[in-house]
This record gives structure tokens, sequence and C-alpha cells, in this order.
């Protein structure tokens, strides 16, 4: 019997057709394969780090014509190409769930430079009157193709999401897209566009509207101020783009515009709603001009003013927003309308603090509503809509206003997910039966009544009539870490089976092997639980395939996102587990481990950091040269620490330049962390005798900051990043422990108890569990103390601590299961998944234990 044909447009039927193509003509590709993209390589391409990159945009049921359309282009020429992996993976990136930045990005272009200008203008003229969502990040080619351009990373360099592009003369460029289309200062447009002018005003409608200020930018669209030009009246523009998060009906943002403008129509005349204004085209995007209700919403208010606070009377009192909300939800409701998507971006509060609600593109009017739902904040529910399902997003609203929290989605089962949302309240609220977790739990009961009961007492003014059973953060001990640690290591065993055995498999180079999210640091996680033979099997089976993979010689030499890293875990896997090293890697380690390719090899001198810097690879030289010493290999020992030494030499002789430009708001200590900043440069040159007075007087000036950082970190609204342990107080902290420790100077360690104190302050409104801006980073500064200190009192922290990240898991609490720096999924990355989550519990398990990448207490 023959096999079935794929479904049309499935990444089985993409695969086929591009498998066909490549057979027929002569050029050499490969194929490879991910969960998002379908890869083609082109072994005659050069390795190169930056540089222009075409996208080619599609709406999700066109993706296996235009994959028809552009392969002939592209086998013609010199490039690589990746496909997304099926119309459903496309249509998830339209979206923009995966990212804003993401959107229209069907096929992306790696074109060899002197082909790139053919190649784009090839692929626009075979394109030309395709319909596909606007690339927001780039230029379009011309304006009547589907075919886009920008400057960007062709192969991410640094072990976080914000890649940098270093240029000529010391230049540096924030690489990762953004929502704008932007440039390095050293390159030219190869297509001949000009930038828009700067300054001017912005002018829509025909000139009737002025934009004056950005709102929000979105994937469907952004959100403008602007004034009536003939009124001075202030009005708020929606843009709707076409073809953007299609639904199965194909109704894309500008139909669900059109839907709102039929509810505002029934909400005409009540003050809590803005007024509907115009609706007028632009191309081939809408736009809704309402009303101005505030100037700012909810969720910007929280982010920028800290939680409200579940006290009366208080300076933001969350009972008064409570009801606030609840009078404009009656409102509402009284027109027949139901919100269905009652949310903190949704809640506009003017300068007195008045609430007002915006964005109804999904609500229901007669019962009739468009698809979608916001995740985590809709009742979980398939019936047909009712008024008591807004109850629900009023409560998880409120939780978001009392803690900066959005609702735990994680779970598969609902239940489970509205018990840890409450858990997490109840964390942030600590007095047991507080009064506001039980108004919450209320709203987010599954049943209707209950729900209708919750809101009549907030209406009567009453706190809560009678008494609900509230989860609350579980009790950590001794028992339940250690089953959760058994249950955790097992599911690392599975995710590194997964990684070595999924088929054509690719990815940039240090998403697949590096220690900050690759092979080498799930690897070396199980080797320190290597007492099991699955994990001993699970870490064998890593180092060979990480050994024998075709993309390891495209590595850097970073700890945390290169070579080093991987070197680390093949090493410790070689002396703890036997496990060989091919010749052809001990060439390539051979090739790249002398003493002058530490600086003139592939590393960028200029970069002094421990992610991808000097920093980091002389501390993974060290901990190489350790695990030498350790086995017995002397010479090899002496080899890595003279490498160590030419990384301090280099730090010393230059001291560091300013950091990259950061894209993104919310760099809390940056300059003084452990990623990129002075703390990790203290923490190799602690280890270093010969630059102990350069690694003093670091560490002196982190001690004289440390008050400062302190401040800004507890200020109301100050971001959670402040604690983490990439760049705040868990990172910093650490440092200081090590300091005291390696000098005997307890006034150090003191300090990092202040920094830990600090951030167990913000641990209840960190919403991520991992190590790189999450919970695990600041559970293991408590470990650190408590094994220097003795003091039990850090122990019950780093508890507290696991307790939290307990409530932001799915699954049983002794078998659960990590949310991942997406927080709706696992991840085997270790700074950013489930590893790093298990070194934590490890450490707690073991009452204390070495740190991954970090050179430790012994």
């Amino acid at each position: 019997m023959a096999p079935a044909a794929p479904i049309p447009g499935s990444a089985e039927d993409l695969l086929a057709r591009i498998t066909e193509r490549v057979k027929s003509s002569t050029s050499r590709r490969g194929l490879l394969v991910d969960d998002t993209w379908l890869y083609l390589r082109n072994p005659d391409m050069p390795v190169l780090e930056h540089g222009w990159k075409l996208h080619i945009s599609a709406r999700p049921e066109q993706l296996p014509e235009l994959v028809d359309l552009v392969l002939p282009v592209l086998l013609r020429h010199p490039c690589d190409a990746k496909f997304a992996a099926g119309a459903q993976m496309l249509r998830s990136m339209n979206s923009g769930v995966l990212s804003a930045a993401a959107v229209g990005k069907a096929v992306t272009v790696y074109p060899a430079p002197e082909a790139l200008v053919t190649v784009g203008l090839e692929l626009a003229a075979a394109l030309a009157g395709r319909p596909g969502p606007r690339v927001v990040s780039d230029r379009r080619l011309r304006p009547d193709a589907p075919v886009y351009y920008r400057y960007g990373p062709f192969h991410v360099a640094n072990g976080d999401t914000e890649p940098v592009i270093a240029g000529p003369g010391g230049a540096t460029f924030a690489g990762a897209a953004t929502e704008r289309y932007r440039q390095p200062a050293w390159v030219t447009d190869p297509f001949g566009h000009q930038a828009a002018p700067a300054g001017g005003s912005v002018q829509l409608g025909d000139g009737r509207y002025r934009i004056t200020a950005g709102i929000t930018r979105s994937p469907n669209g952004h959100v403008y101020r602007a004034v009536e030009t003939a009124t001075g009246r202030p009005v708020v523009i929606k843009q709707a783009r076409a073809f953007v998060a299609e639904d199965s009906n194909g109704v894309d943002a500008r139909g669900r515009l059109r839907h709102e403008r039929q509810v505002l129509s029934a909400l005409a005349g009540l003050p809590e709603v803005p007024e509907l204004v115009d609706h007028f085209r632009h191309g081939e995007d809408e736009y809704l001009v309402t009303g101005d209700r505030g100037p700012r919403d909810l969720r910007r208010d929280v982010l920028t003013r800290g939680p409200y606070r579940a006290v009366a009377d208080a300076e933001r009192d969350g009972w008064a927003l409570a009801r606030a909300l609840l009078r404009v939800l009656d409102a509402v409701h009284a027109r027949g309308v139901v919100v269905c998507d009652l949310k903190p971006a949704n809640v506009v509060l003017d300068d007195a603090g008045r609430c007002s609600l915006v964005d109804f593109g999904v609500s229901a009017l007669a019962g009739e509503r468009p698809e979608g739902v916001t995740p985590g904040y809709a009742v979980p529910s398939r019936h047909p809509v009712q008024l008591a399902d807004d109850y629900y997003s009023l409560g998880t609203t409120l939780h978001y206003a009392l803690t900066g929290l959005d609702p735990v989605v994680l779970d598969s089962d609902p239940a489970v997910n509205r018990d840890r949302t409450l858990a997490c309240l109840a964390g942030a609220l600590p007095a047991p039966g507080h009064p506001a977790v039980e108004l919450v739990a209320g709203l987010l009961s599954f049943d209707t009544e209950e729900r209708t009961a919750a809101a009549a007492e907030l209406r009567c003014g009453q706190a809560a009539v009678r008494s609900r059973s509230c989860p609350r953060p579980p009790t950590v001990d001794a028992r339940l870490v250690a089953a959760i640690v058994d249950h955790t290591v097992t599911t690392c065993v599975q995710m590194a089976h997964e990684l070595v055995t999924a088929p054509r498999r690719s990815g940039l180079p240090h998403t697949l092997l590096s220690l900050y999210n690759g092979s080498a640091g799930l690897g070396l996680e199980l080797l320190q639980h290597a007492d099991r033979p699955d994990a001993r099997e699970a870490a064998a089976a890593l180092a060979r395939w990480t050994t024998a993979h075709p993309d390891l010689d495209r590595l850097t030499l970073g700890l945390y996102d290169g070579r080093t890293g991987v070197d680390l875990f093949v090493t410790e896997a070689a002396d703890l587990l036997g496990t060989e090293l091919p010749p052809e890697y001990l060439t390539l380690t051979a090739s790249t481990a002398s003493a002058p390719a530490i600086t003139d090899g592939p590393v960028d001198s200029r970069r002094t950091d421990q992610i991808s810097g000097l920093a980091g690879i002389g501390t993974g030289q060290l901990l190489l040269a350790r695990r030498a010493q350790t086995a017995g290999r002397h010479a090899d020992a002496r080899h890595h620490v003279a490498l160590a030494a030419s990384c301090a030499r280099d730090l010393v002789a230059e001291p560091p330049g300013p950091l990259p430009e950061e894209p993104n708001p919310g760099t809390a200590a940056l300059a003084e962390g452990f990623a990129h900043g002075q703390a990790g440069l203290a923490h190799f040159l602690i280890e270093v005798p010969a630059s102990q007075s350069v690694a003093r007087r670091l560490v002196d000036g982190l001690a004289a900051e440390l008050p400062r950082i302190i401040a800004d970190a507890t200020r109301p609204g100050a971001t959670r990043r402040y604690a983490s342990w990439c760049r705040g107080l868990a990172g910093i902290g650490a440092v200081l422990v090590q300091a005291g420790h390696r000098w005997q100077d307890e006034q150090f360690v003191k300090l990092a108890a202040d920094a830990a104190d600090a951030c167990r302050t913000l641990a209840p409104h960190m919403g991520l569990a991992v190590q790189c801006c999450g919970l695990a980073g600041v559970g293991e500064l408590f470990v650190d103390l408590a094994v220097t200190t003795g003091e039990d009192r850090h122990w019950r922290a780093a508890e507290e601590i696991a307790a939290l990240i307990l409530t932001r898991s799915a699954g049983p609490i002794e078998q659960p299961r990590f949310p991942g720096k997406a927080v709706d999924g696992e991840s085997a990355a270790w700074a950013l998944g489930t590893p790093g989550v298990l070194s934590l519990f490890r450490r707690l398990h073991r009452r204390g234990g070495p740190r991954l990448g970090l050179l430790g207490l012994d």
C-alpha cells in the first residue's frame, strides 16, 4: 500500500517540494529541519556573521505556491534560505504571538553579498502582485511585491536575545529585529532607497489627522495619538494591517477592526468607552479613529508605577480599581455587549485614575464575535458567550494589577493554571486568607454562579461574604525537593534523547550546542547526576552528538554561547563517562585553543563579557584547568591556566569599552551585572593571581554602587530584571560572595546578603522561573550565601524561591513542568529552561554543589 500523500501546505509537503526541486537541479544543497524552519543550505556559501538578508511574505494558504515560485531563483544563486515549516507554522508566525518582528517572514534568504541585489530583484519580479502581511522590521524592495530586506545577524553571536553586530572602528549595532526598520550607520542601502526625512508631522486620513505620538506597536497594527486638524481634538488612531493574524475563517486584523466599529456604535454615549470618530482605509490597511480616554493603560501603569496595593484607601488602592472596573463592565453589559478581551492593556486610565475600556475587536455583540482570546485572561470554556465570562477576565486583570504577573498558562488542565495563578497572588500577598485573594478566587471560579456572586459582593462594597479555598505556594521541604530532582532529571534525559534523535534537525550553532541554550548546558547538568544510569547514558549520547555536529566549527570561542562551554561539557563527559573524543574534534580544538587564538582568532577581543567575551573564555579555561588537574592531566591544566592568563592580560591592558546600545527598556544593572558588565569581569579576575589589584578595584566599585542599585531595584515600577543573575543583584551578589570567600572579607558577604534581601522582595513579582532573568538565578544566590555562612535563613529563603517557581509550573507539584523563557512551554535550554531550574533544585537537595559555568566557592 502506497504511503498517504502529505497534507498540502504541511511541513512534509513543503519538504517534498523542496527535495524534488533540488534533486532536479544541478545545485548542491542540503536540507535540514527543525520545528520552525526548513533549511536550504548551500555548502559553497561563505561563513558570514552578518549582512543584508531578504524576507518574503505570504498568507498561510499560499505557502506551497510561494515555495514553487522562489526555489528556481534561489537555486540559481549562492545563498542559504529557510522556509516556515508549514502553513500552520506560518499562521502562528503571522499572528504575532511568536514575535511581532516574525510576522510575514515565510521565507528568509541569506544571499552572498555579490548576489544580494540580483536575488532580490529576481524574487520581486517573480512575486509581483502577490499579497502578504507587511514585514515591519524591514524595508520593502518594491511596492507591488512581498519582498523585504534588512541588515542583521546571519548567525547570532552572543547567547542572549539581543545579538550585537560589531562594525568598523569599534561601532556596534543591536541586531535583533524590532518593529521598525533600522540599519547600521556604516552601511548604505543596497537598493538605493532613501530614509524618510526626519522631523515634520505625519498625517493620515487625507490630512484630517496629525499623529503626535505612538501608544503601542503591535503585529496587528500600531496605535497612535493624534489630533483632528480641523478642531484640535485629541484622538486615538488604531491601525489594522492587511493579512495579519488571520483566523480559521480568514478574518484578519481589518475584519476585527470593522467589528469593533459596530460594537462602538452600540456603546455610543457611554463615558467609559471611547467615542467612535472615523473609519478609513489607507493603502491595504484600515484605521479606526476614537476619542482619547487617557495617557496610559493598566499594564504600563503597573510596569512604571508598581503593583496596586490590596489595602483600602492606599495611594494605589486595588479595591477602588476593582470596583471601578466592575462599574464599567456593568455599563457595557447593559448595552448587550460582552467584552471577551478584558485585560490590563485594554484598561485605559486618565490623569485622575478613572478607568475606560478599549479594544472591542473580539467582543460579542448580540452573541456574535470574531475568533480570538488572550491566553490566561479569558475563561477557559467553550460554552456560548455570557456576561459572567467577563468576571473571570476581571479576576485575572486584578491579579495582574496586584502582582505584575500574567496568569499561569502552561498546564493543559485549566484548573491547574487557575490554582497556580491564585498561588502566585497568595505569594505576593502573604497574609493567610487575604480578602483580595478570596475575591480573585471567586472571580476565577469555573462556576458561573460563583463568579456572579463574587462580582455581586464587590459591587456591594463587601470584601468577601463567603470564605473560599485559596491555593498558596507549596511548602518546600527535603522530601519534595528530592522528588522534584528525581522527576526533573528524567525530564532532562528525555530532552537529551529528543535532541540527538530528532531527524534532520538544524539551527544556529549556539542554539543547538552551547552552554547557554544548547546541548552543552543540558549535558553539563546531566553530568551532575551521573550516579543515575539514564543520566549517564543521555550525557554520553549528547557528548557524541555534540562532537560530531557539522556546525561545531561555526562557533565562536565564547563560554556561554560558544566553543569554550562546549569544551567544558565534552571534556567532563570524557573524564567522567569515558566517552571518546573523535580525532576531528581534537584537531579542531588544537586549532582554536592555542594562546594566540584567544585574542587573534575567532573571538572579537572588544567583547570582554562573560557570555561571549574574554572574561567568559578565561573563566572557562580555569574550569578546564581544574577538570584536567582532577583527572591527572597536569600538562593540560598548565596549558589552560596559560590561556586564562592571556585573557586576563588583555582585560587588564585594555579597559572594557562602552556596552552596546540596548534597544529595549529594562536594562537594570547591565553595566554592573554578571553577563555583560563589571561583575562578570571581576568573577574571572578574582581567580587570577596576577590580576588581584584590578579585581579588587572592580569589586570595591560594585560594593560602592550596591546601595544605589538596591534603591533603584526597590523603587515602585523598577524592572524585575534588577533581581536577576544576568543583569541584576543575584549576579552581583554571587560575585560579592565569591570575593568575600576568596579574600576572607566578611563585609563583602554581608553586602551580598543585602543584595539577596532586595531580591527576596522582588521575587514574588518575577514571572520567569529560569536562570537568566528568572527566579532560579535568584535562588542560586541564596544557596551560595547558605553554603558560605552556614545560616539557615538563607536556606529558608532559597526554599521560598523554589516555592515561587512551583507556582509558575504545570503538572503535579512533585512532578512539575517548568516554563521556559516564553512562559508557556518547557525548554531544554540551561539558561532559559528546565535544566537551569534543575540546577537550583539539585543544589537545594545536596545543600550545595557546583554552579554551571562559574568558578564556585571551593
